[in-house]
């Protein structure tokens, strides 16, 4: 099973927003991001995610479509228990 230390990390096309990926079965993929413009803790521009408390995590389906709402907030722990759904 994955959980948040398998998440590739990267600088997020908004300036100063970091994004992790992980790509998930059939298609599906995790995108987990933080910055001062995303539903996260703090809510700043770092460079790291090990700076943050919580983030903005979105699914997307295989044809790139939001499975849901993007969801704010969520703590690694939130982050794992998504994780085990997939």
């Amino acid at each position: 099973m994955n959980t948040f230390d398998d998440i590739i990390w990267k600088k997020h096309s908004i300036p100063g927003a970091i994004q992790g990926i992980l790509n998930l079965p059939e298609g599906f993929e995790l995108s987990v991001a933080a910055s001062s413009f995303h539903y996260c803790s703090p809510r700043e521009d770092l460079k790291s995610p090990d700076l943050f408390i919580t983030f903005e995590v979105v699914v997307f389906n295989p044809e790139g479509d939001m499975v849901d709402e993007p969801m704010g907030w969520q703590s690694r722990e939130d982050i794992n228990s998504l994780l085990s759904n997939y």
